[in-house]
């Protein structure tokens, strides 16, 4: 039914309590591949020990190529039809493979299959239910691009393999990228089909651990800029291509829009115009075209920061006035 997919780099001080939380699934139909990304650390002595005592576990060594490599070689491995993306440093919850069953039996022609977790901070145990309160205790079809970033992360995701296969030859994760990898999946598959809302929180994305990017310096996110413009570049390129094929086009471009004004507001909160200048630089035409000619001098002028703020902040206020679902209470 299900290949557990765990691309792995140095996480042995956590990789126990992920591989535990599979391996207590109530749903017991599945297989793991653990894709070994050229640890350095004592990660493979751990796997391999517990490995050597369930055969659902299988561990493929590859010298270190990125996160995005590693998940790409564990799908096309995968012997099952399904696949449950899971990071080395993420768990769920016991009942996480037997809800996706039931969702995937309701809705077997969807393409991605996900649901909301459980924000928890590894240092001090705090938790928050990042539900969307609209599809909260429900199963049912959601419209992909209102709210991509609210949707589920990479750790609360199943998908149809078969739809992976038909992005890049099966490297649906771009090889290389740094940063925004999963969402450049995602955004993609969200052409190919529907995208099925699992409103239960039973996945546990774990903050705070050592070596994620979201314990980089403001510095060294800066520095991931690069990546970011890949994937605003590579969703657009794809979403021009399916246009024909989709009427999801339309709704996509809206949140476009919003995603990099979004972006550009951190910038100039920050007075950072090498990083406002180094995306409409780099960004591709039809990525620019998304926004008017006004908004981008608008957004390049430094004396008028006060109003380039406000301005987005109105664009916010029309965007929440689609009433696209958001994270929160229960309606």
């Amino acid at each position: 039914m299900f290949s557990v997919v765990i691309p792995l780099y140095n996480k042995a001080h956590i990789i126990i309590r992920t591989l535990t939380a599979v391996l207590t699934q109530t749903f017991s139909e599945f297989e793991v591949v653990i894709v070994n990304d050229g640890s350095t650390d004592n990660s493979l002595e751990i796997i391999s020990k517990i490995a050597s005592g369930d055969a659902r576990i299988r561990i493929i060594n590859q010298v270190n190529q990125g996160v995005s490599v590693a998940r790409n070689t564990g799908v096309k491995s995968a012997n099952y039809d399904y696949i449950a993306f899971l990071d080395a440093d993420d768990e769920w919850l016991p009942g996480y493979l037997q809800k996706m069953r039931e969702a995937i039996q309701q809705f077997p022609d969807a393409v991605i299959w996900g649901c909301p977790s459980w924000h928890r901070n590894i240092m001090d145990g705090e938790a928050g239910n990042a539900s969307l309160n609209r599809y909260r205790n429900k199963i049912q079809i959601a419209r992909y691009f209102e709210n991509p970033q609210a949707m589920p992360h990479i750790s609360a995701t199943v998908v149809a393999k078969i739809a992976l296969m038909q992005i890049d030859g099966g490297d649906a994760f771009p090889p290389g990228m740094k940063c925004c990898e999963d969402w450049s999946c995602f955004n993609r598959l969200a052409f190919l089909g529907d995208f099925v809302y699992v409103g239960f929180a039973l996945a546990i994305k774990n903050n705070g651990v050592q070596g994620q990017i979201t314990g980089l310096s403001n510095a060294e996110r800066t520095n991931l800029i690069e990546h970011i413009v890949n994937f605003y570049n590579l969703t657009q390129a794809f979403s021009l291509s399916q246009q024909a094929k989709t009427d999801k086009a339309e709704l996509f471009e809206i949140f476009f829009r919003y995603d990099l004004r979004q972006r550009i507001i951190c910038a100039l909160k920050e007075k950072d115009y090498a990083l406002v200048n180094y995306l409409f630089d780099n960004l591709s035409q039809e990525s620019l075209d998304q926004l008017s000619g006004f908004e981008k001098r608008l957004y390049q002028n430094q004396t008028l920061n006060f109003i380039a703020k406000l301005y987005i902040y109105a664009t916010k206020l029309i965007w929440r006035a689609h009433g696209f679902p958001i994270v929160g209470k229960p309606d």
